[in-house]
């Protein structure tokens, strides 16, 4: 059961009221996967998901949405140890582990939860230790997860070659429950599933309620799009998400305008901290840490109830015209939680380090603070959209990959350094 949320009222006094001037700091990642290519069925790095096996942390693995090539599972020395493609016309986004749920015919499960943006569709697979870590258990009668779209303020059919469809997602566990956000593509919409589990053993999402915002911010309309001018070409739609477990507070970002916070057990959501906008528009914000957009939201927790949220900053290294903003692109923010709003500390980024380039196009992310092979004093891991270089921000991704990073070297870029808790906070717990 969660603790009493936090006050949102409070959160709204977060935003930035002055000229921030934060150094980011430079990490050296620790170990890398090898590169995707289209090459690789088309695969595509996004998204990572940290599994903690519960009885040999050494067996503990990585799973990653790969979007057109579906599903890759690492282990902690970034081998590939399986692949899972998609459905026809599947597309995994984002993945999420969770842990001890128990299943209809009685048996209790690790669960890795994916997106299929492609189909409409959550996936659900099971996880254990293993040469073929994975297995769907997904029911075949699972339904579409966004079947309407909103539209002059009434929902509309939704076909699914729009692509309005499941994009981001998170997972968490209240009582026996086990809930999902996902979000919905192109659309300020955040979805809340509950997930059913099947006397077969199969389970499907199925939607309990949704909320959303509105498609403009600061006089800004969200929903313009310009292949010419990155500062026109706007997104009203959420993708990374995560859930503050001590508290219920679903941390969600919406791309272009910043991070929101929402009680999962009732309220509006709030706005927590904005992007820094674009010049030239009447959202621009220059105070903020965080460029256009927002992306991989994960949260560390340690075993004294300390808790950061990291957030991605992605910025302009992508698209049909990139443009450089810096010096916040391809860096990661870091907010206190526990307070009456997130306390930004700081920001990092992964640099390169010898024959390991930097990471470009910041994604998604996962950590954890126990300790695991490799990395006694915690693991954070993150997507490279240019597993390389830039290509002169040409938007053209040749390779992707996902980089290791030890959580101590990013504790220790902090003044003062950020809390290492190797022996505490146990994910099953």
């Amino acid at each position: 059961m969660f603790r009493a949320g936090l006050s949102l009222l409070a959160f709204a006094a977060a935003l930035p009221t002055a000229t921030l001037a934060w150094e980011v700091a430079d990490v050296a990642p620790t170990l890398q996967t090898p590169v995707l290519t289209e090459a690789d069925a088309d695969a595509d790095a996004d998204d990572p998901a940290i599994w903690v096996d519960p009885a040999d942390p050494a067996k503990s693995l990585v799973v990653t949405a790969v979007k057109n090539g579906g599903v890759r599972v690492y282990d902690l020395t970034g081998a590939l140890v399986q692949t899972v493609l998609p459905a026809e016309d599947g597309r995994i986004n984002n993945v999420d582990v969770a842990y001890g749920v128990t299943l209809g015919d009685g048996s209790t499960a690790d669960l890795v939860i994916g997106s299929d943006r492609g189909l409409d569709i959550i996936r659900i697979w099971k996880i254990a230790a293993g040469d073929a870590p994975l297995t769907e258990i997904t029911a075949p009668a699972a339904g579409r997860a966004f079947p309407t779209r909103p539209e002059s303020g009434a929902a509309v059919d939704n076909p699914l070659d729009d692509q309005n469809t499941v994009y981001g997602l998170t997972t968490w566990k209240d009582g026996d429950t086990l809930w999902i956000a996902g979000t919905q593509r192109h659309q300020p919409v955040v979805g809340l599933f509950k997930l059913q589990a099947n006397p077969d053993g199969t389970a499907q999402a199925v939607k309990d309620h949704e909320f959303s915002v509105p498609a403009t911010h600061k006089g800004q309309d969200l929903t313009v799009e310009s292949d010419e001018d990155p500062a026109k070409d706007w997104s009203n739609q959420f993708e990374g998400s995560v859930i503050d477990r001590t508290t219920g507070t679903l941390y969600t970002g919406q791309e272009d305008v910043g991070i929101w916070a929402v009680p999962v057990t009732g309220g509006e959501p709030v706005l927590v901290y904005e992007t820094r906008g674009a010049a030239g528009s009447s959202f621009r914000n220059e105070d903020s840490v965080i460029a256009r957009d927002v992306e991989g939201l994960t949260i560390w927790y340690g075993g004294d109830g300390t808790r950061y949220l990291l957030a991605s900053s992605q910025g302009g290294a992508h698209g049909d015209a990139p443009l450089a903003d810096a010096p916040y692109d391809d860096s990661f923010a870091v907010f206190r939680l526990g307070g009456t709003a997130p306390e930004l500390l700081g920001s990092f980024r992964v640099a390169a380090s010898g024959a390991m380039d930097a990471v470009q196009e910041s994604d998604g992310a996962d950590v954890i603070a126990m300790a695991l092979p490799g990395f006694p004093n915690g693991l954070f891991i993150t997507q490279d959209g240019y597993a390389g270089d830039l290509n002169g921000l040409d938007g053209e991704v040749a390779s992707t990959n996902f980089k290791f990073v030890d959580w101590k070297a990013i504790a220790d870029s902090f003044t003062p350094p950020l809390a290492v808790a190797p022996e505490g906070a146990d994910p099953r717990q």
